[in-house]
């Protein structure tokens, strides 16, 4: 029996217990004789005692149950269950684990392909710098860059390249500079013969 049921039973004989009493005393005072009046009084005091005592005595021991029951303690158990023949949540576990693992597989192959245009990109430039190269020498780089790839060259190649473009850029900054002072010096000439032209 829950503490809701009890509680409310025990409302339920309160309830009847009161009605009783206001029908006794409605009784009582409908009594016109007094020494009828005093036996009846007497008579219901005494079973309105013995129903009050019993009434308090059954609140009691309901009370002391709701209370051993509260005070008694709980086990909680928690369940977590996925059930597959019903549910949508494997078919989204599924389709994540699908979607993850085709995003790892694209991501890799994007790597090896950016990886493939680097060194592409490294041998092109290699082979500018030394102005072209014969087949045997295409065949080395393809053995270091693809066949038997050797880490420590393919960074000697780069950084010889970074070095050669570099000097290049030099190069054509110092070529620029002489330039720009060749025609400075080009104007000063023709104002200086326009100088003495003028005199």
């Amino acid at each position: 029996m829950s503490d809701l049921s009890a509680i409310s039973i025990m409302f339920e004989e309160i309830k009847q217990f009161l009605k009783r009493i206001e029908q006794s005393f409605a009784r009582i005072s409908n009594n016109s004789t007094t020494n009828n009046e005093s036996s009846i009084r007497t008579s219901g005091m005494a079973d309105i005692e013995n129903h009050i005592s019993q009434s308090e005595d059954r609140i009691l021991a309901k009370l002391e149950q709701i209370g051993q029951i509260q005070t008694a303690p709980r086990k909680i158990r928690h369940e977590i269950a996925i059930d597959i023949r019903s549910s949508w949540v494997p078919l989204v576990i599924a389709g994540l684990a699908l979607f993850l693992i085709t995003s790892f597989v694209l991501c890799y192959k994007l790597k090896q392909a950016n990886e493939n245009l680097s060194d592409n990109d490294l041998k092109y430039r290699y082979i500018r710098m030394y102005s072209g190269i014969d087949s045997t020498d295409v065949y080395k780089l393809e053995d270091i860059f693809v066949y038997r790839r050797n880490k420590k060259v393919i960074g000697q190649i780069r950084e010889d390249v970074h070095n050669y473009e570099r000097s290049v850029i030099e190069q054509a900054q110092r070529l620029e500079r002489a330039k720009l002072k060749e025609k400075e010096a080009e104007r000063l000439r023709m104002e200086a013969e326009k100088l003495k032209s003028d005199k």
